[in-house]
């Protein structure tokens, strides 16, 4: 994360630099440990913006709703007039889609 660091290959602590980069909700709240979690989260969140046309037109939806548009589940649910869990299932199963095209890049897929 850190590519302008000079201590990036050793430092295990979280900068001024990667927590402006972190959710607000997360900020302070974090270990060292948690850092990896959330940049494959992040590169979770980017592949499925930018691979949305793989999925099927309820599963665009859905992932537009939750991550372009930042609605919770249970709101998604209402707007759509199905369940929460079918919202839920819906993001596992595109997370899932694209997760298998990045197996090939990326090893934590």
């Amino acid at each position: 994360m850190c590519f302008h660091c000079p201590l990036r290959r050793t430092c295990i602590q979280i900068c001024e630099y990667v927590e402006n980069l972190l959710p607000s909700m997360e900020r302070g709240r974090l270990d060292y440990e948690d850092i990896e979690r959330l940049y494959q989260g992040r590169i979770m969140t980017h592949a499925l913006l930018d691979n949305v046309d793989l999925l099927t037109e309820r599963q665009q939806q859905v992932v537009n709703l939750y991550y372009r548009e930042n609605k919770q589940q249970e709101e998604i649910a209402r707007m759509l007039s199905i369940t929460q869990q079918a919202v839920h299932d819906a993001l596992v199963r595109a997370k899932t889609t694209i997760g298998k095209k990045l197996k090939r890049y990326y090893s934590f897929f």
